[in-house]
């Protein structure tokens, strides 16, 4: 059986790193957003630990919200940025 398109879920990987004073809020902000919608599961990714994912999406600073393994966001996300490319993803 095939499954709506509003069924397909998304990944948002947060990566954050102790010294960063704006990656607590990034963080709260992709969750509260997560909480909206059940179609969204949510990562936090060390940014210092994970080097090889922090390669692979060419990341370069904290917070960094990645959407899906392709769309990255830099800073504290607003939900609207966040629904925008969640609903351009599917």
């Amino acid at each position: 059986m095939l499954l709506p398109l509003t069924c397909m879920a998304h990944v948002i990987e947060v990566f954050v790193s102790d010294h960063c004073f704006t990656c607590p809020p990034a963080y709260e902000a992709v969750v509260r957003f997560a909480a909206t919608r059940p179609d969204i599961r949510v990562i936090r990714r060390d940014f210092e630990q994970e080097r090889a994912a922090v390669a692979r999406y060419r990341l370069f600073a904290t917070p960094a919200v990645v959407i899906d393994g392709r769309s990255v966001l830099y800073g504290v996300p607003h939900p609207d940025q966040l629904a925008a490319r969640c609903d351009h993803a599917d």
